[in-house]
Order: structure tokens, then C-alpha cells, then sequence
């Protein structure tokens, strides 16, 4: 006799990997597996349960801090939303503020982050990297700018990248040259590149193809 699965567990199960599967379905989109973490520049919401005072709405600066009622200036950035509330509750009981504070961090903007296009793309100008990608596909990221116009030369597309050190300062810069048609069709070998992951802050240079 053939027995079948709890159906309401069953359901369940299946509706949760379906979720699931559709959050990762993008593989184009380079995520953080542990979550979005804090930048400079984004706006967040800070509250603690009961204590009015202490609620507040602040941009992280650019020393990736935020100031926070009563126990001054914390570092955020770097921390997803649920190590902040975390580590400000810690502060809050280490500066002995509140005995067991209940901390909530939302983020209400995402600082945008840009790639710059020009040459023989269909949208020349800053393209905006979607909140949660921390890279994405150069194929992907031509494509939501428009695409190539009907002149483009798609196989030596140029990325430049630039470097910089822990203080922010500019090391250096390099230049790719990049085979977008062999990428598109799948039909790159061993010597190209399998796949290229364009950063916030790259420019995308198209050149137009002798006709």
C-alpha cells in the first residue's frame, strides 16, 4: 500500500525550497552568504524597546561609525543588521546604560553604488549595483543598461579597476580586455574568461567594431 507525506508538512516543504530557490536563482549576482553588511553612506534606524530617547535615524559616516544616544560614537560598518544589534546591546550593558536592552537596526536607504558604461552601450552613464550584489556579471550588467547598440565590439570590451589601500588612498588601476560575445554564448575556452565580475566603481569601455 503506498503511503504519502503529511500533506500540510509536505506542502510546507516544498513552498519553502521554492522561496528559497528563487532568492538564489540570479547566479549573475555576487552575494554576501552572511547577509547584507553596512556601508558608509547607508541611512539606518537604531531603537531600543522602551527607551524613546535612545531611537535614532543617522547616515553611517565615512569612518564608518554612527553616534548613538548615551554611549557616543560605534563602529557599524562591516557588521550585518543583526551583528549591530548585537554589539550595541553589548555596549549598552558594558557602559552599564541598560541592564538587558533590547536593540533593533533597520536600514531605511542603501547608499547607491555605481559602474560607469560609455562607448557603443545603449545607456551610457552610471549604472546602479542593486543593494544586496557585491558583484555581478559583466554580460548581466550590460544587459540591465540597455545592451549594445547594432555597431558594438563585443569581443574586446575594456573594464578598468582601481585599486585602492586601507586608508582609501588610489594604489594603482588595471585594464581589462574582455571577449563579451564568447561570455553571452557560452562558447569561451580554457584561456577565456568563464565568467568576468564586475565591482562598484569599475568602467565599462565599449569600442565600436570596424564595419
Amino acid at each position: 500500500m503506498r503511503v504519502f507525506p503529511n500533506l500540510p508538512l509536505y506542502c510546507f516543504l516544498v513552498l519553502a525550497i521554492s522561496l528559497l530557490s528563487a532568492r538564489n536563482e540570479d547566479p549573475s549576482i555576487l552575494r554576501d552568504p552572511t547577509g547584507y553588511k553596512l556601508r558608509s553612506g547607508d541611512r539606518i534606524k537604531v531603537s531600543v524597546l522602551g527607551e524613546v530617547d535612545c531611537n535614532i535615524e543617522a547616515t553611517i559616516s565615512n569612518d564608518e561609525s554612527v553616534r548613538l544616544a548615551y554611549i557616543g560614537e560605534l563602529l557599524l560598518a562591516k557588521m550585518n543588521t543583526k551583528q549591530a544589534e548585537t554589539y550595541i546591546a553589548q555596549e549598552y550593558r558594558r557602559q552599564q546604560i541598560f541592564r538587558d536592552p533590547k536593540v533593533t537596526v533597520t536600514i531605511s536607504k542603501y547608499v547607491e553604488r555605481f559602474v560607469f558604461l560609455s562607448g557603443s552601450v545603449n545607456k551610457q552613464g552610471a549604472y546602479a549595483f542593486p543593494p544586496e550584489a557585491e558583484a555581478m556579471n559583466l554580460v548581466q550588467v550590460i544587459a540591465r543598461a540597455g545592451g549594445f547598440t547594432d555597431i558594438a565590439n563585443k569581443t574586446k570590451v575594456k573594464v578598468t579597476r582601481t585599486f585602492y589601500d586601507e586608508s582609501g588612498k588610489v594604489k594603482n588601476s588595471m585594464t581589462y580586455e574582455v571577449n563579451v560575445e564568447a561570455l553571452s554564448s557560452g562558447s569561451s575556452d580554457e584561456r577565456e574568461y568563464s565568467t568576468f565580475m564586475i565591482y562598484p566603481g569599475d568602467q565599462i569601455f565599449v569600442k565600436e567594431r570596424l564595419v
